[in-house]
């Protein structure tokens, strides 16, 4: 997300220590761990008062009419710094838990309580409370949007950290692990999902064990909501249906979609085929997806070669030109969805005249589509 550059906020309070512009992070950072979001690289250091008068002043301000999602313009910012706002109100053991399930740990600990420890020396003080936790988080709020060169950055910043727990969670609404993060094989990466903040969020609220106070049940919906308007975890509409003159029978023919370079869909799981007023009963499941490829012979490798010497040889693209590909997969597939039958189009406009039933593209909820015997019923069923 951007650059390695310092920004934040200044805490908006009456506090009498001046605090260089950082975000304090809920309790947990009254000890001092050393949490870092990327492109608001957050620092919070000073002593236990120091820290806890800026926390109070900031709970204080949180009590008023401030929201606490930032007014940043820029779409990732706003995103961080919104999660951040959440992550600190909640109590300890509940950050960790979010942060456990993000990291893939069964157990994360910011800060470790101890009564009487016995080791590290001859004196055994009543308690002792420890942490040595360096956390960076980079978030993407558009898909395939992973720079190797920037995670290399970052993951260079734990050189000269002497912390015991160091990880860089890559956050990003991509439906896989981007293959950016194999690349780098650093086991201090970790990447999440924003589908799987909203899956940790979700399991809180079903521990029947966790006692969730009325604030934060209040924040971590909000912070739900905020994640589903923005289409980061995706929504029911997992299936784009696209008008297939043309497109129908060459997936037939090569299982994959090719249109114009870098077109923007959402992010769905799979392809629906609408020509013939109706939408065809064969429903493949999306398997990759490259934004810009040239069609050049003997220019790429594996089977997005294969495929770009097949359309060439054929004719079916014009040699030079970039294009857009989608693989999708084969009709005989067990990834494929059958319908027990198409979908006949039954749209009409006010005045009684047949539309279309997409033009250019449409989203519909896939369960909806194997049970649709009309296009109409996806609209009135308020799927779209």
């Amino acid at each position: 997300m951007g650059s390695d550059k310092k920004q934040g906020r200044q805490v908006p309070c009456g506090c009498a220590h001046t605090h260089e512009k950082v975000l304090a992070i809920g309790l947990f950072l009254k000890y001092n761990i050393n949490v870092v979001i990327i492109s608001n690289p957050l620092k919070v250091r000073g002593t236990y008062a120091e820290i806890r008068s800026m926390n109070d002043c900031i709970l204080e301000s949180n009590s008023m009419s401030e929201s606490i999602f930032s007014t940043y313009k820029a779409g990732e910012n706003r995103i961080t710094a919104s999660i951040l706002a959440v992550l600190r109100s909640l109590s300890l053991t509940r950050c960790e838990r979010i942060l456990a399930a993000l990291l893939e740990q069964s157990e994360f600990e910011l800060i470790r309580f101890q009564n009487q420890p016995s080791r590290g020396g001859e004196g055994i003080p009543d308690v002792e409370i420890v942490s040595s936790c360096r956390l960076f988080i980079e978030t993407k709020t558009k898909p395939n949007a992973v720079n190797v060169n920037q995670l290399k950055r970052h993951l260079k910043r734990f050189d000269n950290s002497n912390e015991k727990t160091k990880r860089l969670l890559v956050l990003t609404p991509d439906t896989k692990q981007p293959t950016q993060i194999d690349e780098i094989k650093d086991p201090c990466i970790t990447w999440a999902s924003f589908a799987s903040l909203n899956q940790a969020i979700d399991d809180l609220f079903e521990d029947k064990k966790e006692v969730i106070s009325e604030r934060e049940a209040f924040l971590l919906r909000e912070l739900q909501t905020m994640l589903d308007n923005e289409e980061l975890i995706g929504s029911s509409k997992n299936t784009l249906v696209i008008p297939a003159r043309h497109a129908w029978p060459e997936y037939k023919e090569f299982h994959a979609y090719v249109c114009q370079p870098n077109r923007s869909f959402k992010n769905v799981t799979h392809m629906a085929f609408y020509h013939g007023n109706k939408i065809h009963e064969l429903v493949p499941k999306i398997l990759d997806c490259e934004e810009s490829i040239e069609m050049s012979k003997g220019l790429h490798s594996g089977k997005l070669g294969k495929l770009v010497d097949y359309l060439l040889e054929k004719g079916l693209r014009e040699e030079g030109k970039t294009y857009k590909v989608v693989f999708l997969s084969p009709p005989d597939s067990p990834e494929t969805v059958h319908l027990d039958k198409s979908v006949d189009n039954d749209m009409v406009s006010a005045s009684g005249v047949r539309t279309a039933f997409t033009m250019n593209q449409r989203y519909v909820e896939l369960d909806a589509l194997k049970k649709a015997r009309k296009t109409s019923e996806l609209v009135d069923g308020k799927i779209l």
